[in-house]
């Protein structure tokens, strides 16, 4: 690119930056008890609801997409650098959960296209539905947790795993899709038996 073509676009490029920024700001001001890392991206922050000490790290990016998502975060919640959080089905994540680097919880996606659509301005039909995270839940880097979920108190997602069912408590799960390895206390197997969770 030549000077004189940067030059022309730097306007431009300057106004988008500080649209940006200001949009930025605008959205974390909702949210004043929050602390944020840099460039942690917010969507619909009049939506989302956090507890105390809760941190959003680096480059995190919530979105409530359309006007009946939400995102409601416990107390001590701490998302990890680069994470994504969708929530237009609605995501309730409790008390003293941990989500680590590269994680994606999505409360919404797009339904596979059938082979007779030609239109490629058709809006897809999406799929939403609420992802219920419980107290004390470790989710480690490059989980992915799908539509409908519910992850039950004490459990952990294990590194890369894709939950697509349902995660009784204080179990660990793996794997794509991920399952039950272990349990981490006694009353775990007792709950995966109780009627409450079956097991993914």
């Amino acid at each position: 690119m030549h000077t004189l073509e940067r030059l022309r676009a730097l306007p431009g490029a300057l106004r988008r930056t500080v649209r940006e920024l200001i949009t930025s700001e605008v959205e974390r001001r909702r949210l004043p008890h929050v602390h944020f890392a840099s460039d942690v991206l917010l969507r619909g922050a009049a939506r989302i609801k956090a507890g105390k000490n809760v941190f959003i790290d680096h480059r995190a990016y919530l979105n409530c997409n359309g006007p009946t998502g939400s995102i409601t975060l416990g107390n001590n919640v701490e998302i990890g650098p680069y994470s994504v959080v969708w929530g237009g089905g609605g995501v309730t994540i409790g008390n003293d959960v941990h989500i680590g680097t590269h994680v994606h919880i999505t409360s919404m996606e797009g339904n596979h296209i059938p082979a007779d659509k030609s239109d490629p301005f058709e809006p897809l039909d999406i799929t939403r539905a609420p992802i219920v995270i419980g107290d004390h839940v470790l989710i480690y880097s490059h989980a992915v947790i799908i539509p409908g979920v519910t992850i039950g108190h004490h459990a952990a997602v294990a590194a890369g795993a894709v939950v697509t069912g349902d995660v009784p408590p204080y179990a660990l799960v793996a794997g794509v899709p991920a399952r039950v390895i272990r349990y981490s206390h006694e009353d775990g197997e007792r709950n995966r038996h109780s009627g409450t969770f079956e097991p993914v």
